[in-house]
């Protein structure tokens, strides 16, 4: 395969950031296994292995444990109402009170978000959030039961930006049902905010689920890859943790990197041998993709 330059990195053309994130940045679902959405690739499953923290006592417990075994920071993340929101707001003090007493890193899954909502987030200490962001509204219908329009995605896209919260879009790739559609609206519509950092993801086939046996092209992650590199051209675009499963996810990754992603997300060995193969500068940090890389959450592997 042959590698073009990484257009996200203009002075270091051959350098790659690796994100780590396991016990250095563990995700707690704050409805626990509940969702009210059980959207048809998921239906609850995804929440499962995340650690379970419904309230502001359980959330506080769990981040100090998780502290003091070593973690940078957390993601707050959950099941959707039947609106598609994250109740993360309830947990305000939970919140407040991890940031003054750690140095904790703290981002969330909202989805959709009011400005109230951002603004008192923001005010609470929270570091970022992560926004899916989906350009075929047939698909959010057909996918997550959802009525909505383009209007409340760039709603809340702005509810987030203009908070002065750091935001990261997400994107991602075969969402209805292993076809590419909406994916290209999608980084049009997040034109209307100036993310440092976009994360293109990947349909997950779950067990248990309609899409269980259904994988997204590796061939669509390339196209959806270039075009926003080239729409982008001064955001981090990087490959999310959830990007297939298999001997496709090596495949994907690979042809992340030849697309010029500045990082990928729990990559595989082989994806880290390769770049290591091709004179790529690999440096790996542990935490979350959306977040700047910086010295302080550096790690070696």
């Amino acid at each position: 395969m042959k590698l073009s330059k990484n257009h996200n990195n203009p002075e270091s053309p051959k350098k790659i950031n690796f994100f780590i994130t396991s016990d250095f940045f563990p995700s707690i679902s704050v409805t626990g296994s509940s969702c009210s959405l059980m959207c048809q690739h998921c239906k609850g499953k995804l929440l499962e292995a995340l650690i379970p923290a419904t309230t502001c006592d359980e959330l506080e417990k769990k981040a100090l444990a998780l502290h003091r075994k070593g973690a940078k920071g957390i993601l707050l993340t959950g099941g959707c109402d039947e609106r598609g929101r994250v109740p993360i707001s309830s947990l305000l003090p939970a919140i407040r009170n991890l940031k003054e007493k750690t140095e904790l890193i703290i981002i969330a899954h909202t989805g959709f978000i009011s400005r109230e909502e951002a603004s008192m987030l923001k005010d609470s200490g929270l570091d970022g959030i992560g926004f899916d962001v989906m350009g075929d509204m047939n698909a959010v219908r057909e996918v997550y039961g959802l009525e909505v329009s383009e209007k409340e995605y760039t709603a809340s896209l702005l509810a987030i930006g203009d908070s002065g919260l750091m935001i990261f879009p997400h994107v991602c790739v075969g969402i209805h049902f292993g076809k590419l559609g909406g994916e290209f609206r999608a980084l049009e519509m997040i034109r209307a905010i100036d993310p440092s950092t976009i994360i293109i993801t990947g349909l997950m086939p779950v067990a248990g689920t309609p899409m269980a046996h259904i994988k997204p092209n590796p061939p669509d992650f390339e196209k959806v890859i270039k075009k926003a590199v080239t729409m982008f051209p001064n955001a981090s675009i990087v490959l999310g943790c959830a990007h297939s499963s298999g001997k496709d996810r090596g495949i994907i990754e690979r042809l992340a990197i030849e697309s010029g992603v500045s990082g990928i997300a729990a990559p595989t060995m082989g994806t880290i041998n390769f770049a290591k193969e091709n004179g790529y500068e690999v440096h790996y940090y542990g935490t979350c993709c959306g977040l700047v890389p910086g010295e302080k959450t550096k790690i070696e592997m």
